[in-house]
C-alpha cells in the first residue's frame, strides 16, 4: 500500500508539472508578438550554434572544418571574382603596341639605308625611349600576371581540396552540404574560365612586347656597330677627294624622297608621343606666359607713366617694338631643352626659327655689316640644316658644303674689316669669335677636299650652328634683361613701398647679367656638344665620376654628393646675401626711423639660420651620415685648439651680438680710436663707415672684450660742448645773457634738457665761458654747433664784445757789426719789388 501512494504521488507530481509547462508554453503563445528582422537572425544564430554545439557534443568534430572551408572559399571567390571584374588595363598597351611594331621595322630598314651619323644616333635615341615604355609596359603586365598566377593557384587549390568532397555523419545535414559544395564548385568553375582568358590575354601582349624587346636590343647592338664603322671610316678616305668622289649609291631624287619620308614620321612620331606631352605643354606655356608678360608690363608702364612712357621705352631694343618675336626667340632657344634627345629635324626647325626671329629684331638695331653677315649666316644655316637631314651621303652635299664653307669665311672676313672701323658698335669679342669661325670652316674645307666628308659636314655645320646660337644667346639675355627693367618700372609707386621699389635696376643689371651670361654659355657648350655628337658620352663619363664611389679611410663617399652638398651651401649663401639685400637696400633708399634701423640687426640672425637650415639640408641630400658630422665637428673642435681660437672667437661673438644687441645696425660708435656708423654686422666681422669714405672692419671680438662708446644705444640725442673765450674787462653778465639767448632761441636746440651757460676758466689772454646744449639729432650736431658758433660770433661782433687771440712778442738778435740799417733797407726793396715771372 505504501509503495503504491508513493507511485500515485509522483505520477500526480508529474503531472502537475506537465499541466504548468504547457499552461506556460500556451501564455507565451498568447503574448508572443512578431519577431523583428534582428530577433529573427539573432534567433537563427542561436539555433545555428545550439546546433553546433550539439554536434560537438556528439563527438562530429569534422563538422567545423567542412564549414569553415566553406566559408574560406566563399570569402576568397567574392574577393577574387571583384579582383577579375574590374579588369586589366591594357587598352592603351593593345592601342599603340602595333604602332611601335610598325615603327621598329621603318627603324630596321633606316638603320640598313642611313649613311649619316646624325640619324643613327637619332634612332638610337628613338629606340631609348621606346624601350623606356615597353619597360614600364613589362613590369605593368608582370603585375597582372603574378595576380593572374595567384588566382590560378587558388583555383587548383580549390579543385585538389579533398575535404570538401567528404560529406558530415548527419544524414539530415548532407544534402544541404552537398548542394552547398556544388553551387560553389559552380562559381569557382567560371572564374577558372574567366582567369584563363585573362591568362592568354596578357601572355599574348607579354610575347609581343618581349619579341619588340628583343628586336631593340637587336637594333642597338646594329646602331652601335654602324656608328663605331662610321668613325672608323670617318678617319679615313671614306668618300675620295673632291675630283675622285666614289659612285653613291642612290641618285639625289631617291635620297630626297626617302629623306622626306623619314623625316616626315620623325615629326609625327615627336609630336603624337605621349612621352611628350608635358614638354610640349610647357613649350606653350613659356611662349604664352612670357608675351603675356611683355605685354601687361607694357600697359602698366603707359597707365603709370602716361605720357612720359615713351621715354622710358627708348631705353629698350626689342620687347617693346618686337613683343611677339622677342617672345618666339626665348621659346625657339629654350624649347629643345625640355625635351630628352629631340629629333634633329626639330632642332633644325628651332635653329631656323631663332635666326628668323634674330632678323626682325636686329634690323634697326646693329649696324648694316653685321646685319648683311645675319642674312648671309641664315641662308648658310637653312641649307646645312637641310643637307643635315638627308639620309645618305650625296655629291651635292660635298660640293654644297664647300661652298657655303667658302661663303662663310668671305663674309667673315668683310665683317672683321669692318668692325676694325669701328668697334664700339659691335658687341664685345666678336673679332676673336669671327676668327675661330674661319678657321672652322677652313678645316672643313680641307677635310671635305680630302675626302672626310662627315667629318668636315660636323665641323662645318658646328661652326655655322653655333654661331647661329651664340648670337642667339646674345639676343636672349637683352631680352631677358629689358622684360626684367619693364617689370621692375610697371610695379614701382611713387610711395616706394612696392616690392620693386627695393630694387636697382643698374645694380642688379651689374650682378645679374654676368649671371645670366654664365648660364648661357653652358646652355651654349651643351649646344655644341649636341652639334658635335658627343653629348651622351660627357654625359655618361661626367655620370660615371660623380656616382663612382671612393674611399677615403673609412669613409664612402662620392664626388655627386659632394657636389650636391656644395649646391646646396652656395644656394643657401645666395639665400642669405638676397635677404641682406633687401634690408640694406630699404635702409638706404626709405627713410627708417633710428628704432626701425635697429631692427635691421636682426639679418643676423636670418643669415645664421639660413646657414644652418641649409648645412643641414645639405648633409641629407648629399646622404651624409650623422655620424661622421659629428667626426668632422670633433675634428675642427680639434683644430680650434690649435690654430682657429681668433675665427671661432668671432664667430661666437657675432651670435652674442645678435642676440644681446649691445650694438645694431645704424649706431653711432667709438672702438679702437675710431667713431663711424655701423652699417653691417656680420657672422664674422662689421663694418663701420667712418664718414670720410673708409669703413673700418672690426672683428666681432673686439666689440665685444674691448671698451666700446655707443652714443646711441639709447636714444639719438647728443650733448655738444663749447668754450668760448672774451677779452678780460668783458661785462660777464652781458656776455651770458647773449650766450642763453642764442642757446634758447635756436629751433633744433633742445630745451629739455635746458641749455646752459657757465663761467669756466680765467685763461692767459681770456675769460672762457662753457655753453652746454644737446642735439636731439646725433647726424646733425656738427652742423648745429657751426651754426651756434656762427651766430656768437656774429653777435660778439654786434656788441663789440672782442674775443682774445694770442700775441706774441718777437726778439731778433743780429751778431757784433752787422749793419741793421742796410738790411732793413734790402727787405723793404724786397718787399716792394714784383715776384720774378720766370721763377
Amino acid at each position: 500500500m505504501r509503495n503504491f501512494f508513493k507511485l500515485l504521488s509522483s505520477g500526480l507530481i508529474v503531472l502537475l508539472l506537465f499541466a504548468t509547462v504547457n499552461n506556460s508554453s500556451a501564455q507565451a503563445k498568447k503574448k508572443k508578438t512578431p519577431h523583428s528582422l534582428r530577433d529573427s537572425l539573432r534567433h537563427k544564430v542561436l539555433q545555428r550554434d545550439s546546433m553546433m554545439q550539439s554536434f560537438k557534443r556528439t563527438g562530429d568534430a569534422s563538422l567545423d572544418d567542412l564549414l569553415g572551408k566553406i566559408e574560406n572559399y566563399t570569402s576568397l571567390y567574392i574577393q577574387t571574382n571583384s579582383d577579375l571584374s574590374k579588369g586589366f588595363d591594357t587598352l592603351d598597351i593593345s592601342q599603340r603596341l602595333p604602332t611601335l611594331e610598325s615603327r621598329m621595322a621603318l627603324m630596321k630598314k633606316t638603320i640598313d639605308n642611313s649613311g649619316t651619323l646624325g640619324y643613327l644616333v637619332t634612332i638610337r635615341t628613338m629606340i631609348d625611349h621606346i624601350s623606356d615604355q615597353t619597360n614600364k609596359w613589362e613590369d605593368k603586365l608582370t603585375e597582372y600576371s603574378n595576380q593572374l598566377d595567384k588566382i590560378h593557384t587558388d583555383i587548383i587549390a580549390f579543385k585538389q581540396d579533398t575535404v570538401l568532397h567528404s560529406a558530415p555523419e548527419d544524414s539530415t545535414l548532407q544534402d544541404k552540404y552537398v548542394l552547398q559544395v556544388e553551387n560553389l564548385e559552380t562559381k569557382w568553375q567560371k572564374l577558372d574560365s574567366c582567369a584563363k582568358k585573362s591568362i592568354i590575354k596578357i601572355g599574348l601582349l607579354q610575347n609581343r612586347i618581349s619579341s619588340l624587346s628583343i628586336l631593340m636590343i637587336d637594333l642597338d647592338d646594329k646602331v652601335d656597330i654602324k656608328i663605331s664603322q662610321f668613325t672608323l671610316n670617318a678617319i679615313g678616305n671614306e668618300n675620295g677627294f673632291i675630283w675622285d668622289m666614289h659612285k653613291q649609291r642612290n641618285p639625289v631624287d631617291s635620297a630626297l624622297f626617302q629623306t622626306y619620308k623619314l623625316n616626315y614620321k620623325l615629326y609625327k612620331y615627336f609630336f603624337t608621343s605621349k612621352a611628350n606631352y608635358w614638354s610640349h605643354l610647357g613649350s606653350v606655356l613659356l611662349l604664352l606666359l612670357f608675351f603675356a608678360w611683355i605685354l601687361t608690363s607694357k600697359l602698366k608702364i603707359v597707365r603709370i607713366k602716361g605720357a612720359d612712357c615713351t621715354q622710358l621705352f627708348a631705353q629698350t631694343h626689342y620687347v617693346i617694338k618686337h613683343p611677339f618675336a622677342s617672345s618666339l626667340v626665348v621659346l625657339c632657344i629654350l624649347a629643345p631643352f625640355f625635351y630628352d634627345h629631340p629629333p634633329q629635324v626639330f632642332i633644325q626647325t628651332m635653329l631656323i626659327g631663332t635666326l628668323a626671329c634674330i632678323g626682325v629684331l636686329i634690323e634697326n638695331n646693329w649696324p648694316k655689316p653685321l646685319f648683311t653677315f645675319w642674312k648671309i649666316l641664315f641662308v648658310l644655316a637653312v641649307i646645312c640644316s637641310l643637307g643635315n637631314l638627308f639620309i645618305e651621303i650625296t655629291h651635292l652635299a660635298r660640293i654644297l658644303l664647300l661652298l657655303l664653307s667658302a661663303t662663310a669665311i668671305y663674309a667673315a672676313v668683310r665683317l672683321i674689316k669692318a668692325v676694325k672701323l669701328i668697334p664700339e658698335q659691335y658687341p664685345p669679342y666678336l673679332l676673336p669669335i669671327l676668327k675661330i669661325f674661319i678657321a672652322l670652316n677652313g678645316v672643313s674645307i680641307i677635310l671635305n677636299i680630302a675626302g672626310r666628308f662627315s667629318l668636315a659636314n660636323i665641323v662645318g655645320c658646328t661652326a655655322i650652328f653655333n654661331l647661329c646660337m651664340g648670337m642667339g644667346m646674345y639676343i636672349l639675355v637683352q631680352i631677358l634683361m629689358e622684360s626684367l627693367f619693364l617689370q621692375l618700372e610697371a610695379n614701382k609707386k611713387t610711395d616706394n613701398q612696392s616690392v620693386a621699389s627695393f630694387f636697382d635696376f643698374k645694380l642688379l643689371q651689374k650682378k645679374f647679367k654676368d649671371v645670366l651670361i654664365k648660364v648661357t654659355a653652358i646652355l651654349w657648350l651643351v649646344i655644341l656638344a649636341k652639334n658635335l655628337l658627343v653629348d651622351d658620352y660627357l654625359y655618361d663619363q661626367a655620370s660615371d665620376f660623380l656616382n663612382h664611389p671612393y674611399k677615403f679611410s673609412s669613409t664612402a663617399f662620392t664626388f655627386g654628393s659632394l657636389f650636391i652638398f656644395l649646391i646646396i651651401i652656395w644656394i643657401s649663401g645666395l639665400v642669405a646675401r638676397v635677404i641682406s639685400y633687401f634690408y640694406d637696400f630699404a635702409g638706404q633708399q626709405t627713410k627708417l626711423t633710428p628704432q626701425a634701423k635697429k631692427t635691421r640687426s636682426s639679418i643676423l640672425l636670418i643669415r645664421l639660420t639660413v646657414f644652418v637650415v641649409g648645412f643641414f639640408v645639405a648633409i641629407n641630400a648629399a646622404g651624409i651620415p650623422m655620424d661622421k658630422v659629428t667626426l668632422v665637428i670633433g675634428a675642427l673642435g680639434v683644430g680650434i685648439g690649435f690654430g682657429l681660437q681668433n675665427i671661432v672667437n668671432n664667430l661666437v661673438s657675432g651670435v652674442i651680438l645678435a642676440f644681446e644687441k649691445p650694438v645694431q645696425v645704424g649706431d653711432i660708435i667709438e672702438v679702437s680710436g675710431k667713431s663711424g656708423t655701423i652699417t653691417e654686422i656680420g657672422i664674422r666681422s662689421s663694418k663701420i663707415n667712418i664718414g670720410n669714405g673708409s669703413e673700418l672692419i672690426v672683428p666681432n671680438g673686439d666689440l665685444i672684450s674691448q671698451h666700446v662708446v655707443n652714443w646711441t644705444l639709447s636714444n639719438n640725442n647728443r650733448q655738444v660742448e663749447l668754450i668760448i673765450g672774451v677779452a678780460y674787462g668783458s661785462d660777464v653778465s652781458k656776455i651770458q645773457e647773449i650766450l642763453k639767448n642764442i642757446v634758447n632761441t635756436h629751433k633744433d636746440i633742445m630745451q629739455i634738457p635746458a641749455p646752459a651757460v657757465y663761467l669756466n676758466d680765467f685763461g692767459e689772454s681770456s675769460i672762457d665761458f662753457k655753453v652746454l646744449f644737446w642735439a636731439a639729432e646725433i647726424s646733425n650736431w656738427t652742423s648745429l654747433k657751426s651754426q651756434i658758433m656762427s651766430e656768437i660770433y656774429i653777435k660778439f661782433a654786434e656788441e663789440g664784445i672782442e674775443i682774445p687771440h694770442p700775441k706774441r712778442d718777437i726778439q731778433v738778435f743780429f751778431p757784433e757789426g752787422t749793419d741793421t740799417k742796410a738790411l732793413v733797407k734790402n727787405a723793404e726793396i724786397t718787399k716792394e719789388s714784383p715776384p720774378d715771372q720766370g721763377h
